[in-house]
């Protein structure tokens, strides 16, 4: 009896029960798939960019190029260049441009830095255009002759490789012989500047040179000067560097090794690598 006067409420709260579940299986419907065939590009996800492979460090011989000097007393103008040593490589990259000693050639100079880390560049080695009488080689004449060969060595670059040639932050970089005549031509640079050749950095190698603080202030350029502590130019470079500092001009002096002399080991090599890196340093 008690069950029978109580089946209606019973019956109620069921149907009160089944109507919030009806209502709540509307508000959870899910919403229907879109068909492939309506996507557009607005709707569509973002597609995967193909992965790239970072440049990695390589190591590579020079190459000899051949100049026109345009003069009958220098049959056999060249130079050597090194490509930027890392692959894959596209960018831009500046060059350094590097002088080669008293009755040298082109061709050891450029492959010497290579054995060492340094900044993606541009290695230019022209030969210098006197060639030795008593011996093999080639030595730099002056500062007319000294601009001409590294200007038809620049212009050949770029002509090789165009835009990927910079021509914003040239470093010079002279060995014995080639020291002086990296000196002579910053002087030449100072009273005559090039419209292909902006200079930033100078490196001077086993050599007595003379800057002038302010034509190398004019050029923009600092200055890195290094010896053997057994070569007899070193005290005078020490001394150059320090007068350059004195004088405002961002310059220092590096030893290349207690045990070095004029003619250094191919390890003080990764020395002139810095150098020429820190000449292009913010």
């Amino acid at each position: 009896m008690r069950f029978a006067r109580r089946w209606p409420a019973v019956l109620l709260a069921l149907l009160a029960v089944g109507a919030v579940a009806a209502v709540r299986a509307r508000r959870i419907r899910p919403t229907p798939p879109v068909p492939i065939a309506s996507i557009t590009p607005d709707t569509a996800p973002p597609a995967m960019a193909a992965p790239v492979d970072p440049p990695r460090r390589v190591r590579r011989d020079s190459v000899r190029v051949p100049l026109s000097a345009g003069s009958p007393r220098e049959p056999d103008a060249q130079m050597h260049e090194a490509e930027p040593l890392v692959e894959p490589d596209d960018e831009p990259r500046p060059v350094t441009i590097l002088l080669h000693g008293m009755c040298a050639d082109s061709s050891w100079t450029c492959d010497w830095l290579q054995y060492f880390r340094m900044a993606p560049q541009w290695q230019i080695c022209p030969r210098a255009p006197g060639k030795c009488p008593a011996e093999p080689g080639y030595s730099w004449t002056g500062a007319a002759d000294t601009r001409r060969v590294v200007d038809l060595s620049l212009a050949a670059a770029v002509q090789r490789h165009g835009d990927r040639v910079r021509d914003d932050a040239t470093v010079l970089a002279g060995f014995s012989l080639g020291a002086y005549a990296v000196a002579a031509l910053v002087r030449d640079l100072a009273l005559r500047p090039s419209p292909s050749l902006h200079l930033r950095g100078i490196v001077a190698q086993g050599a007595k040179v003379h800057f002038a603080a302010a034509d190398v202030r004019k050029l923009g350029a600092r200055v890195a000067m290094a010896a053997g502590d057994l070569d007899g130019a070193a005290p005078a470079m020490r001394a150059e560097a320090e007068r350059l500092r004195r004088e405002g001009v961002d310059a220092r002096y590096v030893s290349l090794g207690k045990d070095e002399g004029h003619f250094t080991s191919v390890s003080s090599g990764k020395v002139i690598a810095q150098l020429i890196d820190w000449c292009r340093s913010e």
